[in-house]
């Protein structure tokens, strides 16, 4: 599906920005994006690496070396949900284009309308290397509600490289604030 999804993108006349939006849900096949983050995990797993976690929290800086466990722990709020064709066809679309800007061919995911409670993920972005087809970049965005107040969690999954979530807390007025940002990077 990627690579026909690609050569859709590259073959494009035009070196503007095209945009593809896929009508017949039917026969989309969403890019099954928790299992390429849990397969990036296993992989970790079978290196001898040891990631560093680069936290900020109330505007203080902090940064330690984990186990894989520990980067394991910290995704579960984007791996124990599945972002996959089979649960979320009904409720989102994808659109693609090729975006010359970051150099990849973006599959973008957004609802087709009002989402139920039960779904936590708004909107996610999947960035595709045109060279050689491999993920670049993964980026997901969910909303939770703990105590009572909105938080917007954001993931940035660089493929072979790092992580980051960041929580952002929703106030009134429409006025955010980054509660915390947390990187966690393997390859040096």
């Amino acid at each position: 599906m990627l690579m026909i999804s690609f050569s859709e993108c590259k073959n494009s006349s035009t070196s503007e920005q095209a945009v593809v939006t896929n009508k017949d849900t039917a026969k989309l096949e969403f890019f099954p994006v928790t299992s390429f983050i849990k397969a990036q995990l296993m992989l970790l797993d079978s290196m001898k690496v040891t990631p560093l976690k680069i936290a900020v929290k109330n505007g203080k800086e902090d940064s330690a070396w984990i186990k894989i466990a520990e980067l394991k722990k910290s995704l579960e709020d984007f791996t124990s949900f599945e972002i996959n064709t089979n649960n979320l066809s009904d409720f989102f679309s994808e659109a693609k284009f090729n975006d010359e800007s970051t150099e990849a061919i973006t599959f973008t995911y957004t609802p087709k309308g009002p989402l139920p409670d039960s779904i936590a993920v708004k909107h996610w972005d999947v960035y595709i290397n045109p060279a050689n087809g491999r993920v670049k970049r993964i980026y997901v965005v969910k909303q939770l509600v703990q105590n009572g107040i909105n938080y917007i969690q954001q993931l940035t999954w660089q493929t072979d490289k790092w992580a980051r979530i960041t929580t952002i807390q929703n106030l009134d007025g429409g006025v955010s604030k980054i509660v915390s940002d947390t990187k966690i990077i393997w390859d040096f």
